[in-house]
């Protein structure tokens, strides 16, 4: 099929395919994917420019699609989403800032591209123990949503770096300190939320990567947020900080229409796959998977580093992009199986529960 915007041709199967593993991914995981997104368009043979603006709006699409279904299930916490926006936005500046005198110093942006591979590395591999442990912890049964750091996390929370409140000319009094019930936390400074955003935003920003890899363990991890709810506010702010760029790049002519509306359709469909699964699949499983992902994700970006470094064979890009695309399909199923067994499940317990009644 020819798409005249992005002047290629290209499969609408393999293009459905990919919407499809973008959306099961983004509703389960709650991140944005433009990692895989913009990995699977240069496969195809999409020019980069419009591989990046597609890959773009795509992301901003499936978002907006998972974040409604999420909140339907309760798991959007919009306070804490625009707390962090907030830190997020000025980050990605200084981020831009950071990276110009870097390249002013000399400095190979190859440097950049190690950065995130070590840090990939550090968050997957940790993701992997956690989860692991945690269902040990739990018996292999019932909710395993208690991490390793969840003392870390209370003490995050009743940390105090600020006054109770401040007085504000012409408004009065305004409280530092908030309630957030969706995320089940009573009392917590607003700076804490704020610089989970900057930090998200500054990874985003420097490495190149989509600061929803970092923000949904940093919020369970260390804010102490559950998983589920982790995942629907990281999708609600991704909303917000990627719509500059959507609108930027579709100003520059950089966006296949064709292209995003065909992966939409089949990404819509891939999203009721990955929030329904939410429901059903245990907090640590849900983590475990996500942490198989970022490795991928970081063995992805080092082979495509060699290949540019010329060190290795030109085919280790590519087989980077399909690395990808595969362990993402891979992990579609995995959810699809974790779901019907799921279901499979529910009747035999109803039934027990009425049988011991």
């Amino acid at each position: 099929m020819y798409f005249p915007n992005a002047e290629v041709f290209v499969n609408p199967v393999l293009l459905l395919l990919l919407g499809l593993i973008l959306g099961t991914l983004s509703g389960f995981f709650g991140v944005g994917g433009g990692f895989l997104i913009t990995g699977g368009l240069l496969v195809f043979g999409v020019p980069a420019p419009f591989a990046v603006g597609t890959g773009l709006t795509l992301i901003m699409g499936s978002s907006i699609i998972n974040t409604l279904k999420h909140r339907r299930l309760g798991n959007v916490d919009f306070k804490l989403g625009l707390f962090m926006v907030s830190g997020t936005i000025p980050a990605l500046f200084l981020a831009q800032w950071m990276i110009l005198q870097l390249k002013t110093a000399g400095l190979a942006e190859s440097t950049i591209r190690y950065a995130y591979v070590v840090v990939l590395a550090v968050l997957g591999s940790f993701i992997i123990y956690d989860s692991w442990g945690s269902r040990r912890r739990a018996g292999g049964t019932g909710d395993s949503e208690t991490t390793s750091t969840a003392a870390f996390s209370k003490k995050v929370q009743g940390l105090r770096l600020t006054p109770s409140s401040i007085r504000v000319p012409f408004i009065g009094r305004v409280p530092l300190y908030i309630d957030l019930p969706v995320s089940r936390i009573e009392n917590i400074c607003v700076l804490v939320p704020f610089g989970v955003g900057f930090l998200a935003g500054l990874f985003a920003g420097l490495l190149g990567a989509g600061g929803g890899t970092i923000l949904m363990p940093i919020l369970i991890y260390v804010v102490g947020v559950p998983t589920a709810v982790a995942i629907g506010t990281d999708l609600f702010q991704v909303i917000l900080t990627g719509t500059m760029g959507t609108f930027i790049k579709a100003f520059s002519n950089e966006v296949d229409p064709v292209m995003v509306v065909l992966m939409l359709a089949a990404a819509s469909m891939g999203s009721q796959l990955g929030t329904a699964a939410t429901r059903f699949v245990d907090a640590a499983r849900i983590r475990f998977l996500f942490g198989i992902t970022v490795l991928s994700g970081c063995l992805a970006v080092g082979l495509e580093q060699i290949s540019n470094l010329g060190v290795g064979p030109a085919f280790l890009s590519n087989l980077a992009a399909i690395l990808l695309l595969g362990v993402g399909g891979a992990i579609c199923l995995v959810i699809a199986a974790l779901l019907i067994t799921a279901q499979l499940k529910k009747p035999a317990t109803v039934e027990s529960d009425r049988a011991n009644v």
